[in-house]
């Protein structure tokens, strides 16, 4: 009986350290390690960029767009991955889990900085721990 309840302790510890999946839609499930989304690649604001949703990555990753600008993401690789915001400001449409040939095109009327990311690889527990698909949107 006891060597029973020490392996129902040994599950109960490596079921509760696992955690309960993503704690929100900010990218990161880590308050101790925070995401580190891209800075501001400078140049001139584009009316209108693409951003390739490659394999595990976003390319490029930062992009500044003139305010009323359009931001067109493009899946050109062959695995799912979402466009997520996070944090404020915020920008609508948004894609789920989508598979190429896809495109959506967001159209950023307010300045700022827009962060986003994918569901799958850019949480600090994502696919195989990636967290590595986050990008940035500077609006001015």
């Amino acid at each position: 009986m006891t060597r029973q309840w020490a392996v129902v302790t040994v599950l109960a510890a490596l079921v509760a350290g696992c955690g309960g999946g993503p704690a929100g839609n900010d990218g990161n499930n880590n308050p101790n390690n925070p995401p580190q989304y891209p800075g501001d690649p400078g140049g001139t604001p584009a009316a209108a960029v693409t951003v390739d949703i490659m394999d595990n990555q976003f390319n490029p990753n930062s992009v500044v767009v003139a305010v009323g600008g359009t931001v067109t993401f493009r899946w050109v690789g062959t695995a799912g991955h979402s466009v997520t915001p996070s944090g404020s400001p915020s920008f609508s449409p948004t894609a789920g889990v989508s598979y190429p040939p896809r495109e959506l095109v967001v159209t950023l009327t307010s300045e700022g900085t827009y962060h986003y990311f994918c569901i799958l690889h850019g949480t600090s527990d994502g696919y195989g721990g990636q967290g590595n698909m986050l990008g940035t949107i500077v609006v001015r």
